[in-house]
């Protein structure tokens, strides 16, 4: 489970306890006021019962709560070390990656942004030419004779079942739209454009991409350990002119050899390195 999906697990669970302690409060209240009143015995011991049912659901939800706070404090605290061992030729190679990772999304968001306005100009232009060849749209032609129609007059026509099937043909009906933006986007290119105040958005971007690769670190550490333990040497490890990392690294259990290969093409997500890790016997 990554940092952030545990943060998130620590959060919802510190709600819980807040609700919790405030449904106690608010019995707690309501037995004074019964109290005070004189309510019968049957009411105030019923009310006491759920003050007492409220406190066992309290120290379950502590228990909740603290069990993701320890776990998330061992992810930091891992994460810690492994910053602070990992050998800096790595930690370059990843950092190189990261920035190389948020001009990619920077470029890609207007890339989207872009691609989507192409798209709803061609089912705008589209739904024109329905308007203007259609024999079931001469209604609509006579009442848009004398002027333009707008966006929202095109999104309109009326009888709409001759336009949605001369859209589906083309490709550009509402579904067919759909799935286009879908395929064309990823979750954080996503995102992005959703974000429209650009300090927040590069604020987002930057926290994503770092815990990217603060969990691509300690995958990598994990792989070459398995291989050689703890690394000793890293010393014939280069970063290339691409940003890949490759070489020897040596480990109190042996010695391996690093390689990186660049893994890119159709509708892969961001240009990335694959880095593989292969035992010298």
């Amino acid at each position: 489970m990554t940092k952030k999906e545990l943060e998130a697990k620590v959060i919802n669970a510190q709600a819980t306890v807040a609700k919790r302690r405030a449904v106690i409060e608010k019995h707690r209240t309501q037995l004074a006021k019964m109290i005070g009143k004189g309510a019968d015995e049957w009411d105030i011991r019923h009310k006491r019962e759920d003050i007492d049912s409220s406190i066992k659901k309290l120290e379950e939800a502590e228990k909740i709560a603290k069990n993701w706070e320890d776990k998330l404090g061992e992810q930091i605290s891992r994460d810690a070390f492994i910053e602070a061992n990992a050998p800096q030729v790595i930690k370059d190679f990843l950092e190189n990656w990261k920035a190389n990772a948020i001009a990619f999304y920077r470029q890609d968001r207007i890339d989207f942004i872009d691609f989507q306005r192409d798209l709803w100009k061609r089912e705008r232009d589209a739904r024109r030419e329905a308007l203007n060849t259609l024999p079931e749209l001469e209604r609509a032609r006579e009442l848009y004779k004398d002027r333009e129609p707008s966006d929202f007059d095109l999104g309109n026509l009326w009888p709409r079942k001759p336009v949605e099937e001369f859209l589906k043909e083309r490709g550009l009906d509402y579904n067919s739209v759909r799935k286009k933006l879908a395929a064309r986007s990823n979750p954080i290119t996503a995102k992005l454009v959703q974000i429209r105040d650009k300090e927040e958005r590069e604020a987002w971007l930057e926290k994503t991409i770092e815990e990217e690769k603060k969990a691509k670190l300690a995958d990598l550490i994990a792989r070459i350990n398995k291989v050689v333990g703890t690394i000793t040497d890293a010393s014939f490890l280069t970063i290339g002119g691409k940003g890949d990392i490759n070489g020897f690294v040596v480990g109190t259990e042996g010695k391996a050899r690093v390689e990186t290969i660049g893994a890119g093409g159709y509708n892969i997500v961001c240009f990335h390195f694959r880095t593989l890790i292969h035992e010298i016997k």
